[in-house]
């Protein structure tokens, strides 16, 4: 059966009414054909997440309806794996705050993440420019040098997508300063290696059908877009280091970190979406993203040069191709298919754009699969 985690907003949660309500639900899950894994709970926040086994979604808001009548404000399935590599595990936790009765566990253990965010050119790119050999040698050194600094500072390496390195924080000074030990050291090679970092925090329900999927979406946006020797970091982190008391992190400029102000997070983010949900749209014009962003053209363009360094037109187009690379790399779409995929009215003119970018021609960088 599928797993889906589910998003409570409360008032006041602690961990013994969480406690309390999961065992509401064990209780009675045979019924609706469930299986209760475990839950966190952010007691700031007042939230409160459960993983379920569960035959479909509409099993899991029965099933809650019917124990304790706390309904999910969202429900989204997941990949175990995943799970157990973003938050730790997948079950309860072996060592528990204290028990209730002798039965009822309570323990408190948030879900809110930190997510640092490693992105390279892929192995193509490196072996047109460098030869497959000293292409191997770097995304080796580089992959050695990420994998030692999650470690050293207490994160998990959560997944690998595509180009992108994952790893998960509890605590946001770790991740800075993991990030940084990784740029230090790779300083020599990261302009070869087109390395961006960027970092940024959540939870793991967020308005998107995938785990952390509002939060990794914002954090490859900046590694992968508009990060080029600096390591980007949001609002949300910066205002995590200042309360935990490490101001001098967060000084502007300080170890090639730069920091997000929470209005500029709120502005990115959006912009995003927009990107997200247009562009493969060869009709989306700058126009229509006005429109979306509510803002004129000229404020647009403004707001886009202070926070990525590319106007609105360069930054649509640096998104299509970035994604257009994805599909060559993942699908076996021709160039014909991936250019009308990727927002672009013409494949020659996508193709000199695609050429220009990244140094291949399309049809070139699909024949170079053999190296994948």
């Amino acid at each position: 059966m599928p797993i889906f985690m589910d998003l409570h907003i409360g008032q006041d949660l602690t961990p013994e009414d969480v406690a309390i309500a999961h065992q509401a639900d064990v209780r009675i899950q045979d019924r609706y054909g469930c299986k209760c894994l475990t839950y966190w709970i952010d007691v700031q926040k007042s939230n409160a997440y459960c993983l379920i086994d569960a035959p479909n979604k509409e099993a899991v808001f029965e099933l809650h309806r019917n124990s304790h009548k706390q309904f999910p404000d969202e429900i989204i399935e997941v990949d175990p794996r995943v799970v157990k590599a973003f938050l730790g595990r997948t079950h309860d936790p072996e060592v528990v705050d204290y028990m209730i009765d002798q039965k009822i566990k309570v323990f408190n253990d948030p879900a809110f993440r930190v997510v640092l965010l490693v992105s390279t050119r892929d192995k193509l790119e490196l072996t047109s420019e460098f030869g497959s050999e000293k292409a191997s040698a770097m995304l080796k050194r580089f992959n050695a040098m990420v994998q030692t600094s999650i470690a050293r500072y207490d994160g998990v390496a959560a997944e690998r997508e595509g180009q992108d390195l994952i790893a998960t924080f509890t605590s946001a000074t770790q991740a800075v300063l993991c990030s940084i030990r990784i740029s230090d050291f790779l300083q020599s090679v990261r302009q070869d290696l087109g390395m961006g970092v960027g970092i940024h925090a959540g939870t793991p329900v967020d308005h998107s059908h995938k785990l952390f999927g509002s939060t990794l979406r914002l954090a490859r946006f900046f590694a992968g877009i508009i990060s080029e020797d600096e390591i980007l970091i949001s609002g949300t982190v910066r205002d995590l280091l200042e309360r935990s008391g490490k101001q001098s992190l967060a000084k502007p400029g300080s170890h090639n970190l730069r920091f997000f102000t929470k209005t500029e997070e709120q502005f990115l983010v959006k912009l995003v979406n927009v990107l997200c949900e247009n562009w493969q749209d060869s009709e989306f014009e700058i126009e229509d993203w006005c429109q979306e962003m509510s803002m004129s053209k000229t404020k647009l363009y403004r707001r886009c040069i202070d926070t990525t360094g590319m106007s609105s037109i360069r930054l649509l187009k640096e998104f299509r191709l970035k994604k257009a690379k994805g599909l060559l790399w993942e699908s076996d779409k021709n160039v014909a298919q991936t250019a009308f995929e990727s927002g672009f009215n013409s494949p020659s003119y996508f193709t000199r754009c695609f050429q220009k970018r990244f140094g291949l021609k399309p049809h070139n960088y699909s024949d170079f699969k053999d190296y994948k």
